[in-house]
């Protein structure tokens, strides 16, 4: 299983402005962001574990990236059998709800965008 969920694809608009208002309803928080990329983040890592969304646009070509970053409780209450990083597909018991609800958030992403939903 991958660490990341990963897409690739093309969108000829402008994404940034349609990325921005999702991330803010969605509760997501820019981390760090360029002409080029952006960082998000859901939830501080502290008590549960934060969800992580890379997006980088170069001309029409999109790259998204996201996973699921452990907490240190997460990986000691799971005497480190919880990988540090998770892709958001389905599958397997580890940290099964929280990667349903950042798929969830994360697919109404790609619905804006035109594309195929992680499943």
């Amino acid at each position: 299983m991958n660490s990341r969920t990963l897409r690739d694809f093309t969108v000829p608009a402008d994404i940034w402005p349609l990325v921005e208002k999702w991330a803010e309803t969605e509760g997501f928080k820019l981390i760090e962001s360029s002409d080029e990329r952006r960082f998000y983040q859901k939830g501080d890592g502290v008590i549960v574990s934060s969800t992580r969304l890379v997006i980088t646009r170069n001309g029409d070509k999109v790259k998204l990236e996201t996973w699921l970053e452990s907490n240190l409780f997460t990986r000691l209450f799971t005497l480190f059998l919880a990988p540090r990083e998770l892709a958001l597909e389905p599958g397997g018991i580890a940290l099964a709800v929280p990667r349903s609800i950042a798929r969830d958030a994360v697919n109404r992403l790609l619905i804006k965008l035109g594309q195929p939903l992680i499943s």
